[in-house]
């Protein structure tokens, strides 16, 4: 599953997260028809946090402020989450379960060119994470990774995690995806598609290539991507990770 950093959010770190406000578009408060008063009051605070974390671009908010906006009182919502870091892995769950839909889309039908579907994969990351950046904010916030990590926050990022290992597998030619090789350059290509997310919610990557590659499209980001992809014959990182899945501090 994901290997789990650590940032901030709500700080200036990797150049991942001040700027998130450079892509906020989602309302902070829920428009008065989706306000809470049918019932399904977890859903209601879940699609609050999500369009709070992305006016605000950080996770500062209380529980009793979101409370407040979605029109209940302080207690109730401790009905449904016992904590703020319960409410956050609900949103990690929600983010990861877009995201693994996204990559699992983009890679189908592409089994026999895993180059290009890594490079599509890796597309689909990076537009998840523009398109819903309250949600990734959650996925790898530090309460998130260090909290133990809940069973359904685990269970949703292998699913996600698990299309970009059999990619590699065929890449490499591999049978086994827990051989060391695989686990190794799937963690590559995870971290390459997961810093040009941060590097483009940040701002930085137009700024280093000099244009709005993400933005501009599909096939401009995977070009990009699939530029920079070791050769599948290149004999990667002589350092695996250990046997199993990547769980560096939680995922």
């Amino acid at each position: 599953m994901f290997p789990m950093v650590t940032y901030d959010v709500t700080t200036v770190n990797i150049g991942c997260c001040q700027p998130y406000n450079q892509a906020m578009t989602t309302q902070a408060r829920l428009p008065a028809k989706t306000r809470y008063h049918h019932g399904d009051l977890r859903g209601a605070l879940v699609d609050q946090a999500i369009a709070t974390i992305s006016e605000h671009g950080d996770l500062s908010f209380s529980l009793r402020d979101l409370a407040s906006r979605v029109g209940v009182s302080h207690a109730a919502v401790y009905r449904h989450f016992s904590d703020k870091t319960a409410l956050l892995n609900a949103v990690a769950v929600r983010g990861f379960a877009l995201l693994a839909e996204s990559i699992r889309t983009a890679g189908e039908g592409w089994d026999h060119d895993p180059a290009h579907q890594l490079a599509r994969q890796g597309a689909a990351y990076v537009a998840t994470a523009m398109h819903y950046p309250g949600h990734f904010a959650a996925m790898f916030a530090p309460q998130v990774s260090q909290s133990g990590q809940a069973v359904e926050v685990r269970t949703a990022a292998e699913a996600a995690y698990q299309p970009l290992v059999h990619s590699v597998m065929r890449r490499l030619k591999a049978s086994d995806a827990d051989d060391p090789s695989v686990q190794a350059e799937a963690l590559r290509c995870w971290a390459l598609m997961h810093g040009l997310a941060c590097l483009q919610l940040s701002g930085n990557l137009s700024a280093c290539l000099g244009r709005d590659v993400a933005s501009a499209s599909a096939a401009a980001l995977q070009d990009l991507i699939a530029s920079l992809l070791l050769p599948a014959n290149h004999p990667g990182p002589t350092v695996a990770p250990t046997k199993g899945r990547p769980r560096a501090k939680g995922l």
